[in-house]
């Protein structure tokens, strides 16, 4: 495992690839754009703007994918008071077993700015047994319902005749999944590509037992649809000089966001303000960290190092206390929810453990081999 020389990431990563001289993606960009003209920027985002108003055939200007966390609250509340256009909004709700009283709060919250709103629900057993599927067969649990939260915005896009879709960061420049970038760094075009999509396809839940029509919701529209319809994504971070995890956690506080008390023994969000709509994702971070050596302190860590708020030297030792760290009570409700044993956890686990990286003296018991920041 190699390190980035500027930050923490590393080069398990999937889908990222470093530079002869050490730089994981996301910094090779900030390197070449260490002095970025926003101007020039604000006339790039111009057309993109001038289009969707002139393509507004059913009222909106665009759409906005939302949890009503930190970052889409962010973005709905800046399309709508910077940009000048009316989005309508859209929402894959979890189940009610599963999102969080925060998740509630928060959504409600960022409809009461003033928002048109369209919540979807998958139905819940169908939901419940593609987490479990694909958590027994891939270890994470996370495949399935990343394929409904993404592909139910271009489905209402096109079902609406609404050509235009924000979406936050760009994970190829923000983290280092390269499969995303487009023809610019604010095409998101390529957004199913990303390692959990894949491109969008569910053979594998088909293979699964599972009917198709069961799994409508989870469906992301093919490329030539998605042409004819002329739909063009979004990256807002590349059009916002500030949009970061930090920032955006302290302009939605502000706004009314329901946060969590910062508590890393147990959940690496230093902060407290992300991944709010629901908590099992604590549980994939972790499975996460065993699989690749990286976890959510070192996502958030190696943001606040490119935006030049930690050094790399306090980020690795953020990333030691705290990278591999989980809650107990978290995995049992998780367990639980899709009907499995603690040992039927861990041995599911341990077969996708990275045995380069990690010791384990028992069955759910693992000792990095690594240190923070030093390549092995």
């Amino acid at each position: 495992m190699r390190y980035c020389r500027k930050c923490l990431n590393v080069d398990t990563r999937p889908n990222t690839a470093f530079s002869e001289d050490g730089l994981c993606p996301p910094c090779q960009f900030q390197q070449k754009s260490s002095e970025i003209i926003w101007q020039e920027r604000l006339e790039q985002l111009k057309p993109i703007l001038k289009n969707a108003r002139q393509n507004n055939h059913s009222g909106y200007d665009c759409i906005v994918g939302v949890s009503g966390g930190k970052d889409s609250t962010r973005q709905a509340l800046h399309i709508r008071d910077c940009f000048g256009l009316k989005p309508l909004l859209v929402s894959m709700n979890y189940p009610p077993k599963q999102i969080s009283q925060n998740g509630v709060r928060n959504l409600s919250n960022l409809i009461e700015h003033g928002f048109d709103c369209i919540n979807i629900s998958c139905g819940p057993q169908t939901w419940m047994k593609a987490m479990r599927y694909s958590f027994l067969n891939y270890a994470t649990w996370t495949k399935p319902t990343e394929y409904a939260l993404f592909a139910s915005v271009p489905r209402i896009a096109i079902a609406y005749q609404i050509p235009l879709i924000w979406w936050g960061e760009n994970a190829a420049l923000a983290l280092g999944d390269m499969d995303v970038l487009g023809s610019s760094p604010w095409d998101g075009n390529h957004l199913k590509y990303s390692n959990t999509l894949g491109g969008g396809c569910i053979d594998w839940l088909h293979k699964a037992g599972f009917t198709s029509s069961e799994l409508i919701q989870y469906i992301y529209p093919n490329d030539e649809c998605i042409m004819k319809a002329n739909l063009q994504i979004v990256f807002m971070d590349y059009f916002m000089k500030d949009f970061s995890s930090y920032t955006n956690g302290n302009f939605s506080c502000l706004r009314g966001l329901s946060v969590r008390e910062p508590n890393p023994s147990v959940d690496p969000d230093i902060f407290g303000t992300s991944l709010l709509d629901e908590d099992y994702t604590n549980i994939n971070m972790y499975i996460r960290y065993l699989k690749y050596g990286f976890g959510r302190t070192s996502d958030i860590c190696n943001l606040e190092i490119r935006a030049g708020r930690m050094t790399r030297e306090q980020a690795a030792t953020l990333v030691s206390l705290y990278d591999g760290n989980y809650s107990e009570e978290i995995l049992d409700d998780f367990c639980e929810f899709i009907c499995i044993s603690k040992e039927q956890f861990w041995l599911t686990v341990d077969r996708f453990v990275n045995r380069d990286l990690f010791d384990s003296p028992s069955l759910g018991s693992y000792i990095p081999r690594f240190t923070p920041g030093i390549s092995l």
